[in-house]
């Protein structure tokens, strides 16, 4: 009986390793298996022996290389499952066009970023089995002939301790609507929310704006002065404790794209988990995880943005009970213990007992 994993991370993004690796980790423990976990994102790093000596190997967003072709074709001679993972459209090269950045790529760029995306899709193809965050990946995969799962970002135990940790105070004068972008290519989600932001910024006075990461904005936002506040990009736990201080969270992501028709929820997960009401476009990752109106707020249009952000600007107990119901949301789909519940599921079907 399968008793240990191998987790090798393929990203050098902190918070995505976090949640697709070290909370995978987490979960495996909580139902009594061993794990290790390496980062394999430099491919010097990829040793095709050391982890024959574990029962499953799981690769999240390697690309194909000489030494990961010849650990998949070992694993799979010893009867080891080897599972591919990943939480974004990076596998498929009829899709690229949907992801914006490659288009202010140079033409070299463009042609390694190409043959990255078919160096992942031949790790996916030769793996037994894939594992994404969000359906439509899955779909993407199964569509490539692979049988894929699904299993959700969650929270880890570090994320869950200190967001209990944070006292949500809620200030008196004032609304602060808060949004974070880890790279610039989130300058094209922030378009669907930018002409309702400079609505309510003129309407409501007492409203701030705070920007975390890089992010560029027009001119009419730019005149909005010292309301509009910046901060760095932030390690998660910083994250955390600045969006505690926010009264509003944004999700805006491009409608009708393939590739954020893909994304996760975890800007709805994140707020809620510290009480924060979001706004979100109405796209995939949101529908499938709130409930308009409850827990969140879902928005197509200008008039829809302007419509939920001025009802959580004008009610602040709407903005009180809404992020405690989001709270409570994420705190029993999205806990380690309730990922963990969804693993247990999963696992007989990816060939562990």
């Amino acid at each position: 009986m399968p008793q240990s994993f191998f987790i090798a991370n393929g990203s050098p993004i902190p918070m995505t390793t976090r949640y697709r690796c070290l909370h995978l980790s987490e979960q495996l423990r909580l139902l009594g298996y061993e794990t290790e976990m390496v980062d394999w994102w430099e491919e010097a790093k990829v040793d095709a022996e050391m982890p024959l000596r574990f029962d499953v190997i799981v690769l999240y967003r390697l690309m194909m290389s000489p030494a990961l072709a010849q650990l998949i074709a070992a694993a799979q001679r010893l009867g080891k499952p080897v599972i591919f993972d990943t939480d974004d459209l990076i596998f498929e090269p009829d899709l690229i066009s949907a992801h914006r950045a490659v288009k202010d790529l140079s033409q070299e760029d463009q042609a390694l970023y190409a043959v990255g995306v078919g160096r992942y899709l031949q790790t996916l193809l030769a793996c037994d089995a894939v594992v994404t965050s969000t359906p439509v990946l899955a779909e993407l995969a199964r569509a490539r002939g692979k049988r894929a799962f699904v299993h959700r970002n969650s929270l880890g135990i570090e994320m869950q301790a200190l967001a209990d940790r944070l006292p949500k105070s809620y200030r008196e004068e004032g609304v602060v609507i808060g949004y974070g972008s880890g790279t610039h290519t989130h300058d094209v989600d922030f378009l669907e929310v930018a002409d309702a932001l400079a609505y309510v910024l003129d309407k409501y006075p007492e409203v701030e704006l705070w920007l975390v990461g890089p992010l560029t904005i027009s001119s009419s936002l730019e005149s909005y002065g010292e309301r509009i506040r910046k901060f760095p990009v932030l390690d998660w736990s910083g994250w955390f404790e600045l969006e505690n201080k926010m009264d509003i969270a944004l999700a805006p992501l491009e409608l009708d794209n393939i590739f954020c028709r893909a994304k996760s929820e975890i800007k709805f997960v994140e707020a809620g988990v510290v009480g924060v009401p979001i706004v979100a476009s109405e796209i995939d990752p949101y529908r499938d995880s709130m409930t308009h109106g409850t827990d969140g707020l879902l928005a197509r249009s200008m008039q829809d943005w302007i419509g939920a952000l001025s009802s959580l600007i004008e009610n602040p107990e709407l903005r009180r009970e809404m992020g405690v119901r989001a709270r409570a949301t994420v705190s029993q789909r999205y806990s380690l213990q309730a990922r963990a519940a969804d693993l247990r599921l999963i696992l007989p079907e990816l060939g562990v007992a």
